[in-house]
């Protein structure tokens, strides 16, 4: 795969991760001098058909979602823009793994670490929440655990934002396995939602296995 050589200002030097939408590289802020992650998806999928605009609107909605909120466990999104072929988010370089990734290598957490890790997730959560924002896709995926031990939650690709929801009701938003039941009926959620996932979560660190 070819690397871009930069986006935006952004030197690009390597690939972080790649995903269905597209990938995200490592780079550099050349005027503040910080490493920063770059998320990208191809401006070919946001520009086609009504599914690309439902990507796209999903794209811009975590920038203004995340980059809205100011938290130590709650990665900094500090830009978005576009160029001829990516859309864009730059945002803070965590050093560390998803907790997802711990789960696929057979990890268990003692009751110590379990809590530390749930604590600091709903720490982020209520932050999130007191500024009316609701992240809609709580699950190991999205928690990355640094080498500290702290966490940094991110991606609010789903995020609902102030007062106006604009996802469409009966349109299945989230993951299977971590969504609140509301989601599955069709009902109204709140932030109550993300709460639910949160449990999910602990269980699975707790036990070792998803419950659903």
């Amino acid at each position: 795969m070819d690397l871009p050589e930069r986006l935006g200002k952004y030197p690009v030097s390597g690939v972080l991760g790649k995903g269905a939408m597209g990938v995200v590289y490592r780079a550099f802020d050349p005027v503040i001098r910080r490493p920063v992650a770059i998320k990208t998806i191809r401006r070919e999928l946001i520009e086609d058909d009504d599914k690309a605009e439902m990507l796209a609107g999903r794209f811009r909605k975590e920038a203004q979602a995340a980059g809205a909120l100011n938290h130590p466990g709650i990665v900094s999104v500090y830009e978005y823009g576009e160029t001829d072929e990516y859309a864009y988010i730059a945002m803070e370089c965590v050093e560390g793994n998803s907790l997802r990734e711990y789960f696929a290598r057979g990890a268990r957490f003692d009751e110590r670490d379990a809590v530390s890790i749930i604590a600091q997730l709903l720490d982020a959560l209520e932050y999130a929440h007191n500024h009316s924002v609701w992240h809609r896709d709580i699950k190991p995926a999205n928690i990355i655990i640094m080498g500290n031990g702290r966490i940094k939650l991110t991606d609010f690709g789903i995020a609902r934002i102030d007062s106006v929801d604009r996802t469409h009701t009966n349109m299945l938003m989230g993951t299977p396995g971590y969504i609140a039941p509301e989601y599955y009926l069709g009902q109204p959620t709140d932030h109550r939602a993300d709460i639910f996932s949160a449990g999910v979560v602990f269980y699975h660190l707790l036990t070792g296995a998803s419950p659903f």
